[in-house]
């Protein structure tokens, strides 16, 4: 099948689905796979242990493929940089952001892939008095960590993250991070209130630091070491990387990850049942068990995956209203593979519900499909505020439905906390959606396509019953 072919039917059946859908590492083996008979196995056996294995590790491969496309260079360029060094992004998404689907326009990333396999990394945060979250992510997904940057005691704040197999000591005044893998991804997040606002954003970012800790102990030096670029992994985006493997390769690259990013302890009960088809750390994947419905097999399974693991996550994802609210454990994920990969095909790198969340609606309140040729009105009621924390915030943003941000001349993609909207006479705030401009509420006017569309709330550091999802998210009224 062609990438295209299969990249368009997995988004198209990610959209359906979100639509309508109401540490420490266990010792690695390396057993020998010819002690591992599958012969005993019927078909639909083998079918169903090709299934778990596909579900268990597609989170594990789609980092895998995130962090091998974003250090693919030998200096830091755009969006990418050699593991350990920093990657910041100096203007906020727009239109024209392709890299990656349902782009925040809140913030400005900075980024680090981190390489723990050698020596421990040290990371320097300047303190802020603005939102400035760094969320950790370990191989497979799982949110570690989430340091806020306005909680820093003085002027920096210094984070050790070290591998599981690190053996040093880490220095008494800095944030000891240990990870249960070695790579490890962080994004920190910085809230940006503008474009006018950039400079302020950048002068946070310019203070920011990369150390391996030898070096730091020793000469302070910043790390700036160099990367490899291979052509071979030049690919457009890591899902179309992952969605095209082989299956052989798919699961060769998955056993040797599990060697340096090994399964949690509670895993083993999984384990056990997939080193029957030889998927596990260190073992030799053999795709002729399948016979010859190896392929098929295959096929069916890449195509079909977010079908396979809607049903597994209904109790996660709740209703409330046109929205859908995906709750825990998102980023926390524990034994629940089905939920995970679900979340790392549609939302990699989701933050748990304690730092945000991430209501989505693509109907309105009768159901109907949202669609910028009609005219709707968002109510937000002055009693049902989407309230936060300190330093929270939050948006309302509009996608196509191809994921992607809406362009249109005011360069408008969403509706914030921020923004100088007008609220009404009995204080409510009501935000109107449509493709036609809205010359009556012009500075709460939210652009459309002449298309459908859906729309996803960030709400950052949410006060608890939000993060619980006990609250009635405003209601989306169609006005024609």
């Amino acid at each position: 099948m062609k990438k295209s072919t299969i990249k368009t039917r997995l988004m198209q059946a990610a959209l359906l689905l979100l639509a309508t859908i109401v540490g420490t590492g266990c010792t690695a083996t390396t057993d020998n796979p010819t002690n591992n008979p599958v012969t005993e196995l019927t078909d639909a056996e083998k079918a169903q242990l090709l299934e778990r294995a596909y579900v268990y590790t597609l989170p594990l491969m789609l980092m895998d493929a995130t962090y091998i496309k974003m250090t693919n260079v030998v200096e830091p360029i755009a969006q990418q940089a050699p593991a350990n060094r920093l990657i910041h992004a100096r203007v906020l998404a727009n239109a024209n952001t392709k890299e990656v689907v349902t782009p925040n326009v809140d913030t400005n990333y900075t980024q680090v892939m981190m390489d723990l396999s050698g020596d421990a990394l040290v990371l320097r945060l300047p303190h802020t008095d603005r939102f400035c979250l760094a969320q950790i992510l370990d191989a497979w997904s799982n949110c570690i960590a989430a340091p806020m940057a306005t909680d820093i005691q003085g002027e920096y704040g210094y984070y050790c993250f070290t591998g599981p197999n690190f053996k040093g000591t880490v220095p008494a005044d800095m944030v000891h991070i240990a990870s249960p893998t070695d790579h490890v991804w962080m994004l920190l997040r910085t809230v940006c209130m503008g474009p006018e606002d950039l400079p302020n954003v950048h002068a946070i970012q310019d203070e920011m630091r990369t150390y391996m800790l030898s070096d730091f102990l020793t000469t302070g030096a910043e790390y700036t070491g160099k990367g490899v670029h291979n052509p071979d992994y030049d690919f457009t985006a890591p899902v179309d990387y992952i969605m095209t493997m082989p299956m052989d390769k798919f699961f060769a690259r998955a056993n040797e990850l599990m060697l340096t990013n090994p399964p949690a302890e509670a895993d083993a009960e999984w384990l056990t049942d997939l080193k029957r088809i030889n998927v596990g750390p260190g073992l030799k994947f053999d795709a002729s068990i399948f016979g010859s419905e190896a392929q098929q097999l295959w096929t069916n399974l890449v195509k079909n995956i977010v079908a396979i693991t809607t049903p597994k996550s209904q109790d996660f994802v709740k209703p409330n209203g046109s929205w859908q609210f995906y709750g825990k454990p998102i980023a926390e994920f524990g034994t629940e593979y089905y939920y995970r990969a679900l979340i790392a095909v549609a939302a990699l790198a989701a933050n748990p519900v304690s730092v945000a969340v991430y209501p989505r609606a693509n109907v309105d309140n009768k159901g109907q499909h949202l669609n910028g040729n009609h005219r709707y009105r968002l109510r937000i009621e002055p009693n049902n505020w989407p309230d936060t924390n300190a330093y929270g915030f939050w948006s309302v943003t509009l996608y196509g439905e191809d994921n992607f941000l809406y362009g249109n001349e005011l360069n408008r993609y969403n509706i914030t906390d921020r923004d100088k909207w007008q609220l009404d006479k009995d204080g409510n705030l009501d935000i109107y959606i449509s493709h036609e401009p809205d010359t009556e509420h012009p500075d709460n006017w939210l652009p459309a396509p002449a298309d459908d569309f859906h729309l996803i709330f960030r709400i950052y550091n949410p006060v608890e019953r939000i993060a619980l999802n006990e609250w009635d998210m405003p209601e989306i009224i169609r006005l024609d």
